[in-house]
């Protein structure tokens, strides 16, 4: 069994000071002393607490070297994670592999079966979820935004009928709109949907399958015109006769 100390500062004056640093391994000494403890290694390092701790030099050492029985001591929960994803992560994981987490600032192992433990994971699981939620949610209205100001929202490649300019906005790309304009033609003399397939195929040289030209002309005609995005992308191009005849 092996007991570490882990200590972090992402701050490098102070972190080569060693205050910091000092006040934490203090106060894990103290702890150490009452759980009937003896800390073997130091381990200590200057990086973000938003790293994930997979990813950190002596994280990643130290990760490699836990095995069944041992412990590791940190001073504050903010010391070893800011990343509650990665924390929740980890807490599992050395669970699994019956290595016990203590923070002095929690009070106890964070990692084993009694309340204390349990209540942790729990708290943790509902601030995961909590900030889950929260960055799905900003993504969402991210992606809305971008819409309303027609820019790409990403993807292997842009919306058919749109290029994508230097500044991230959509563009019309005449040669797939003149498609759009003939599938619009043929919905509007009353053609079905696998008849539009069928001529646009034959036409461009293209497979078209039925339930592309429908979400194509579904798109295209709930779509509002945005003022602006008129203005941005004026494209007022005559169909070629040779597809306009079809």
């Amino acid at each position: 069994m092996t007991v570490y100390f882990y200590g972090r500062n992402s701050d490098s004056e102070s972190f080569e000071r060693g205050s910091s640093i000092e006040t934490q391994l203090s106060k894990c000494k103290s702890y150490a002393n009452i759980k009937d403890l003896k800390i073997d290694v130091e381990i200590t390092e200057q990086v973000s607490g938003t790293t994930c701790f997979e990813r950190r030099i002596k994280g990643s050492e130290l990760m490699n070297d836990l095995k069944r029985g041992d412990h590791i001591i940190c001073s504050h929960l903010d010391r070893f994670s800011r990343n509650t994803l990665n924390l929740l992560t980890l807490v599992e994981k050395f669970r699994k592999q019956k290595v016990s987490l203590h923070f002095v600032d929690v009070g106890g192992e964070v990692t084993g079966t009694d309340a204390m433990g349990s209540v942790f994971l729990k708290l943790l699981s509902v601030f995961a979820e909590f900030y889950a939620k929260q960055v799905s949610e900003k993504s969402k209205a991210t992606k809305q935004r971008m819409i309303k100001e027609n820019k790409f929202t990403g993807g292997f490649k842009p919306k058919f009928g749109y290029d994508v300019d230097d500044n991230g906005y959509l563009v019309p790309c005449e040669k797939e709109q003149s498609i759009i304009r003939l599938m619009k033609i043929l919905r509007k003399k009353g053609n079905s949907y696998k008849k539009i397939s069928e001529v646009v195929t034959k036409s461009t040289r293209k497979k078209f399958a039925q339930s592309w030209v429908f979400n194509i002309l579904k798109r295209e005609s709930s779509t509002p015109p945005n003022d602006s995005v008129l203005i941005h992308n004026v494209c007022n191009v005559e169909l070629q006769p040779s597809i306009a005849d079809v």
